[in-house]
């Protein structure tokens, strides 16, 4: 007797079952197998529908009755997991006639036939045509308020929740000591509430704005924002009493059911600000997390995308931090090459323009990249703005070329329009000060470094210059030493010129030796050289004659 199409399919799915678990993936372990397992035979029994995390948590986890994912996220983490692994089981077996898979936001697993092939226009999960039941028999996502990302969205999906508004005892109490009746407008709780909506708008405004980061929209709970496909989900909670604001602000990775970044943001003297104290927290929120490269988004994204060859242009801008760190030679060749790579492919993606324009001005600092073509860099650079207008990156990149070619006031208004646009503010300090912009300039790059320890050495450069146009050379030398980069020749040159000045001049001429062994033009135009680090002209004669007694030049 023949057996139904439907009993050969469940006799497949079985079989696939069966070498997926036994598989080096899996390892033996023997909670995934059993979490596997049970997914599977439920969905062949017809009871797919039926699968939610309490009988989850109840039935694997021997969690007890009553079981609370808000309270308890085992379930979404072992979820998690084992999605993760059926991935790399697939990775590893492209050719599979049956593969098992396990969408984001739904419990019941899926059967496919036939080779991947994501499907751009309906992002769920795959075009490969199911087995497991007719479409119209499945249950939809638990959340259908909007469409899905695709899983292999180039750039992390950021869900940006309603900032909630916490109205404080203190300020709820009458005189009297009795409590108010409902807020009226104007007072400390529908303030409160306005400066929450407020933050949600404007830092969905600025992450939109920062390159390869795609922003999910209304979305209302983390479930909600992990089922249509967000991996990293933003929340916070304002607290407003006369005179002073609390902003706590949270970021959870739902892909491993942890979070993974927090921060409370303090601000007193606010009645009078309230708008600016907004966007001053707003933006800092933007550049620590979300600023490409350092934000720690990417810097999450870095740690699991860089172990192996870059397959897209976000993997590649995942590198640049890496190499800011060290100024090692091999990944600087290896970013090169990259760049080239992808820029073959695409020559119109104007953020990996202006990355790559950037790479090779700051890499002719260096031993390496000293006989780079700077002509093209700006070409690049020009190309991205007009690419790419509204995005700040781009005109960053243009100002730190224009800045190169000794164009101060050009790099200034580019900078200008990166400020207002709202990018990195390391970099935009850094521009603005090297340009001559001195104070507010290096007050925006003190300020950064008071928000965070992930930042590259290179930006004391713009310190230790700014310390020597003070006088202040014993500053410099601490500025300069802080670099830290023997490769990078503003290093030994900011030491050389502060070593000079304190005349240790020995130590100055041994700086002056390792920073023409990096650049050996300096020692036939040094003031060729400098005018490329600023375009205040005083500084430029004081730096030269310093050099001179460096022995340079």
């Amino acid at each position: 007797m023949e057996s139904s199409p439907q009993s050969a399919q469940s006799a497949s799915i079985v079989a696939e079952l069966e070498r997926v678990v036994t598989s080096p993936v899996f390892g033996g372990s023997a909670r995934q197998i059993r979490l596997l397992r049970f997914l599977v035979d439920e969905v062949l029994a017809g009871r797919g529908a039926e699968l939610r995390a309490p009988l989850l948590a109840t039935r694997i986890f021997e969690r007890p009755q009553g079981f609370d994912s808000t309270e308890d996220s085992i379930v979404r983490v072992e979820m998690s997991k084992l999605r993760r692994a059926l991935e790399r089981y697939y990775a590893a077996s492209p050719a599979a006639a049956v593969r098992i898979e396990l969408p984001r936001g739904r419990y019941a697993p899926v059967f496919a036939t036939g080779p991947a092939a994501p499907d751009a226009a309906h992002p769920s999960v795959s075009r490969r045509p199911s087995i497991d039941s007719p479409s119209s028999d499945r249950p939809g996502p638990p959340f259908p308020r909007g469409p899905r990302f695709p899983a292999g969205a180039d750039g992390p999906v950021i869900a940006i929740l309603p900032f909630t508004s916490i109205t404080a005892v203190s300020a709820s109490l009458n005189a009297d000591g009795s409590e108010s009746e409902l807020p009226v407008p104007g007072s400390t709780g529908t303030r409160s509430r306005a400066v929450a909506h407020g933050l949600t708008d404007r830092l969905g405004d600025l992450f939109i704005r920062a390159p390869r980061v795609r922003v999910l929209s209304r979305a209302a709970t983390l479930d909600e924002a992990e089922a249509r496909g967000a991996r990293y989900v933003l929340e916070g909670s304002v607290r407003l009493i006369p005179g002073a604001l609390r902003v706590t602000v949270k970021l959870h990775d739902t892909t491993r059911g942890i979070q993974v970044w927090g921060k409370t943001f303090d601000r007193s003297g606010v009645d009078d600000r309230l708008f600016a104290v907004e966007d001053e927290i707003a933006r800092e929120i933007t550049t620590l997390l979300v600023s490409l490269p350092l934000g720690a988004v990417h810097g999450i994204e870095a740690e699991e995308r860089c172990v192996h060859p870059p397959r897209s242009v976000y993997e590649v801008l995942l590198r640049f931090p890496r190499w800011l760190a060290t100024f090692d030679g091999r990944l600087q060749a290896e970013l090169a090459d990259h760049c080239a790579r992808f820029l073959d492919r695409n020559p119109d993606d104007g953020v990996l323009l202006a990355y790559s324009s950037f790479f090779h001005v700051l890499s002719s600092w260096t031993a390496a990249g000293r006989d780079h073509d700077r002509c093209r860099s700006a070409d690049h650079a020009r190309r991205a703005v007009a690419l790419e207008p509204k995005l700040a990156n781009p005109h960053q990149v243009l100002a730190f070329v224009l800045l190169d070619a000794g164009d101060g006031p050009g790099a200034l208004a580019e900078a200008e329009i990166a400020l207002k646009l709202g990018g990195p503010l390391m970099f935009t300090g850094f521009l603005l000060t090297l340009a001559g912009d001195w104070e507010r300039g290096t007050a925006i790059l003190r300020r950064h470094q008071g928000w965070t320890k992930r930042y590259p050495g290179v930006v004391h450069h713009a310190l230790a210059l700014h310390a020597c146009r003070r006088g202040d050379y014993a500053a410099a030398l601490t500025e300069a030493e802080a670099i830290a980069r023997p490769t990078l020749a503003w290093s030994a040159l900011d030491r050389a010129v502060a070593l000079a000045r304190l005349g240790r001049l020995a130590d100055a001429r041994a700086a002056g030796c390792e920073l023409a062994a990096i650049l050996p033009e300096v020692a036939r135009d040094p003031r060729a050289v400098v005018r490329r680090m600023t375009a205040d002209q005083a500084l430029v004669d004081d730096l030269v004659e310093a050099l001179a007694l460096a022995g340079v030049g």
